[in-house]
């Protein structure tokens, strides 16, 4: 069984785009997630209205706003980098990742605490139903992601931008290896409050 953040072999994939198969420990149990990513379907948008009252992705997502049919559609478009439906080995909807391109992403991959090797930096962002939350299915995709990304000559690394009271994003941040950097930045969310945000950073 592999250790906490290891990703599966990369000849482990399905007809799927991508898919992982990770071994998560949260203090002495272990809990095992496969993900598939696959393209995002019209016929998803009815299976993530539980999404358009979550308070954190209303903090930073427009799907309250548009709805939920033109958000697929959108992410569909993939205008700002691949966004991918998460799925169980039975194409269960789990979540969403979406790894944002240089230069359409948001201003934490120019923030004070990047630093000029880094460049050109992506950054990943990912939710998950809360059906699915507690299985390591945030780990699970956003490493399959990383595992895109690396076929990317566009990306060098990928920045993660976290409250610092998200303890559950900033364990994902970890087992994906991400280094905190200082300084923190802020930012004002879709409701015009001012944020503080932790910024992690992860070569691929």
């Amino acid at each position: 069984m592999r250790r906490c953040g290891q990703a599966s072999n990369r000849n482990d994939r399905s007809c799927t785009k991508l898919s992982c198969h990770v071994a998560e420990c949260f203090d002495t149990l272990w809990f095992v997630t496969d993900v598939r990513l696959r393209e995002w379907r019209p016929e998803d948008a009815s299976a993530i209205t539980v999404m358009l009252t979550d308070p954190e992705v209303a903090k930073w997502s427009h799907m309250a706003q548009i709805g939920t049919e033109r958000w697929v559609a959108q992410e569909r478009e993939g205008r700002r980098g691949p966004s991918m439906a998460v799925c169980g080995p039975d194409d269960e909807l789990l979540g969403k990742v979406a790894l944002r391109l240089p230069g359409r992403a948001s201003p934490a991959t120019t923030c004070r605490a990047i630093w000029p090797d880094d460049h050109p930096v992506g950054e990943l962002s990912y939710w998950v139903l809360p059906h699915a939350r507690g299985r390591g299915v945030a780990t699970a995709a956003a490493i399959a992601m990383l595992d895109l990304a690396r076929d990317m000559d566009e990306v060098r690394s990928v920045v993660l931008d976290i409250e610092p009271d998200n303890l559950a994003s900033i364990r994902v941040a970890e087992r994906l290896g991400a280094t905190r950097r200082e300084p923190s930045r802020v930012e004002h969310d879709r409701h015009g409050v001012l944020r503080t945000l932790a910024v992690f950073i992860v070569s691929v």
